[in-house]
């Protein structure tokens, strides 16, 4: 994660658009007021956190994903061929 200033961005943004697409890193810009920011995140990272937010959003899901999580850790896993 890196936080530039929005004049640093304006003057290499190539530069560090090219270094959020090619390491899934954050870049944060701070704006005037102390609690907001900008966050700039490839587009890769922005669907998947869109996947998981999905995923999350219903108590099934949610449940059956710990199960799942669960199962794994007690080594309740039921191996099979996929053809």
């Amino acid at each position: 994660m890196k936080a530039v200033t929005i004049s640093t961005l304006r003057k290499e943004m190539k530069e560090y658009f090219d270094y959020v697409s090619k390491s899934m890193g954050v870049i944060i810009v701070p704006r005037n007021k102390e609690n907001e920011a900008i966050v700039i995140i490839s587009i890769q990272e922005y669907n998947s956190l869109l996947e998981t937010e999905h995923l999350l959003s219903t108590n099934n899901n949610r449940n059956r994903i710990q199960e799942s999580i669960n199962q794994m850790a007690q080594e309740k896993t039921v191996l099979f061929k996929v053809d």
